[in-house]
């Protein structure tokens, strides 16, 4: 499954690129109900769900908890925006079902940028396709509702 996963997250990106990216990020679990990102923080991380199903939420200041998408499952990406801006996690994100990730970290895509030409452009194109696929549904959500 993880390299389906791997395969739909970073589409841009050769099978020896998702291969070594595969094997060098870091196997993660969470349990079910377990908060894996707080909105606002910085986890310098993309991590590519490779089981399991994490939920999209926003607070308000009530404290009322707002979905913002469906669940995201095996093969969506969690931490691309924060990852390129820095600015902090848009959503908290929490484990419906027990969550099995890999964690690409900063560190990773640089060493693998010295040894494939060209591979950081890959890399942030893919997440720019998956930043653009879910701005797409949004939009659609707010449009019609759902």
């Amino acid at each position: 499954m993880s390299k389906i996963a791997f395969e739909r997250a970073f589409q841009e990106l050769s099978e020896i690129e998702i291969n070594e990216l595969m094997e060098k990020s870091h196997y993660l679990v969470f349990q079910a109900d377990t908060e894996i990102m707080r909105e606002g923080e910085d986890p310098n991380q993309i991590m590519v769900i490779l089981g399991g199903e994490i939920r999209v939420v926003r607070y308000g200041q009530n404290g009322k908890e707002t979905e913002l998408s469906s669940p995201l499952g095996p093969g969506d990406t969690v931490g691309e925006m924060s990852f390129i801006d820095h600015m902090g996690a848009s959503a908290t994100l929490i484990a419906n079902t027990d969550v099995a990730v890999k964690s690409i970290d900063p560190n990773l895509v640089e060493e693998m940028t010295k040894h494939h030409q060209g591979f950081r452009e890959r890399f942030y194109h893919s997440l720019l396709h998956t930043v653009i696929r879910r701005l797409r549904l949004l939009d659609y959500k707010i449009s019609f509702g759902g």
